[in-house]
């Protein structure tokens, strides 16, 4: 019974522990930090798009001044592409994976790969029973069995598919023209491009043998401006390619600006409101307390955890 009145009379001022303030909270806290630390990378990753954006876009009107005049064809232009081409070559590494190949940002998500298997087109034109293993190769081979039930629809199939290749981080899914489209992280992209490989049951695909799925990327702006950089006397053909490079990465900036500062509004509106001189007397007054306290460790740190669900007068009382 007593260990009962202990624990009702602790949980009882739990409720009101959001509407305390300082010091009633914990000193040390770790959901704040949590929080900022989470708000701080986004923003972080952010800035780093952002920076990684301007560079782009630099590079390439340097490089489009540079052919459009003859007389700054040479090095300049040369300088020009050479840069270009480096950008656009570490784009994954410079950017913490947030901007994709269609120059596209998503600070909160690793950037994808979309691509498409021309052989898995037969997944969808037949409607025949079958168990296919598809095989991811690599430092260790893995793979994964899919079974395709007869008379399925497309959507059963899709969802089938993505049971089993959502091992290898692969999502699947049906596009306006009944096809299949599949996604994957680009950190995946090199192995799952030339690794991927499935075995049937001699209706869809072999039973004797693997059969490459030899994945094609989509089209992205950066293959042209890839492109571009290798043979910029290409510029004037590319003329709008570069043009609409040049818009979206204007696009993407201006949303990259609002999230930045939605990201600090957030953080801001998290900051204490305690002014540092507060902070700082209670500080050293736990601090004398820790060093004159004739109390065990065990002891004091159970003091400590305790004062979360205390009132106001008593954590004063703790510290004098």
């Amino acid at each position: 019974m007593k260990h009962t009145a202990a624990v009702s009379k602790q949980t009882q001022p739990r409720a009101q522990n959001t509407e305390n303030r300082f010091p009633e909270s914990p000193l040390i806290s770790t959901r704040p930090l949590r929080y900022n630390v989470q708000l701080n990378q986004q923003l972080t990753s952010v800035q780093q798009a952002d920076n990684y954006l301007s560079q782009v876009e630099n590079q390439l009107l340097q490089l489009r001044y540079a052919v459009g005049h003859g007389s700054l064809r040479g090095d300049a232009a040369h300088e020009a592409a050479r840069s270009l081409s480096v950008l656009l070559d570490n784009r994954p590494d410079l950017t913490a994976g947030t901007v994709d190949r269609h120059l596209d940002v998503d600070p909160e998500q690793s950037a994808q790969v979309h691509f498409t298997l021309p052989a898995a087109g037969r997944i969808l034109q037949n409607d025949e029973s079958e168990t296919l293993i598809f095989s991811l190769a690599g430092q260790r081979r893995e793979m994964v069995a899919v079974s395709l039930e007869a008379g399925a629809t497309p959507r059963q199939n899709v969802m089938r598919l993505n049971q089993g290749l959502g091992r290898f981080g692969i999502h699947a899914s049906v596009d306006k023209q009944q096809s299949l489209a599949f996604s994957v992280d680009e950190k995946s992209w090199p192995q799952v491009s030339s690794q991927l490989s499935v075995r049937g049951e001699g209706k869809r695909f072999s039973a004797n043998e693997f059969t490459a799925l030899l994945a094609r990327p989509e089209p992205a702006v950066t293959d042209t401006l890839s492109q571009l950089a290798q043979q910029p006397a290409l510029m004037r053909e590319y003329q709008g390619e570069v043009q609409q490079a040049l818009e979206q990465v204007t696009q993407q900036r201006g949303q990259l600006y609002n999230h930045q500062d939605n990201v600090r509004r957030r953080i801001n509106e998290m900051a204490t409101q305690y002014r540092p001189t507060e902070a700082l007397k209670h500080a050293r007054a736990l601090r004398e307390h820790l060093q004159n306290s004739h109390q065990d460790y065990a002891a004091t740190a159970r003091a400590l955890g305790a004062q979360a669900n205390l009132r106001q007068g008593t954590v004063s009382n703790l510290l004098r």
